[in-house]
């Protein structure tokens, strides 16, 4: 129970890192857009899917990048979204929008923002995906400083089991 424990602790821990690790070619590419970039976000989408349990002899399973969009709200408290089930699924979310966009191949994005605390959402089929909430339930938070990037780490894991 306690090594069951142990990794999922580490995927929550791992699940809420700000840290992006840069691999590949495409590293390079995003490193020079994000010099470019004054303050913003810059992240990461991956997903978890299947069996997730760790298993004697296995290495853990990794996840994999997610070619995805990236929904970038306002603020949002759990009042301001119509939530499916008790899921981390969303229909609805009633703040303004302040971005949508793509990620690459690699899940990568990034976006050019204003100061501020803004939520961000992943498009999971039709509806928006978000699993990390403050101690105020506003969803998907992430704090853009003056001046700097802010780097998001966003696994999509509504189709793993643990």
């Amino acid at each position: 129970m306690r090594p069951v424990l142990f990794y999922v602790f580490i995927l929550i821990f791992l699940g809420i890192s700000c840290k992006t690790p840069k691999t590949s070619a495409e590293a390079s590419e995003n490193a020079s857009n994000s010099a470019s970039q004054i303050q913003g976000i810059v992240g990461e989408v991956t997903e978890m899917i299947g069996n997730q349990m760790p298993m004697v002899g296995a290495p853990a399973p990794a996840p994999r990048p997610l070619k995805a969009t990236v929904y970038i709200y306002d603020s949002t408290h759990i009042s301001k979204v119509k939530q499916i089930g008790t899921s981390p699924l969303f229909s609805m979310v009633s703040t303004r929008l302040v971005q949508k966009l793509d990620t690459n191949e690699a899940g990568q994005f990034s976006a050019a923002l204003p100061a501020g605390t803004y939520s961000v959402f992943v498009l999971k089929g039709e509806a928006f995906f978000a699993n990390q909430f403050d101690e105020k339930n506003n969803i998907g938070i992430c704090r853009v400083e003056v001046g700097k990037q802010t780097r998001l780490q966003i696994t999509v894991n509504t189709d793993a089991s643990y």
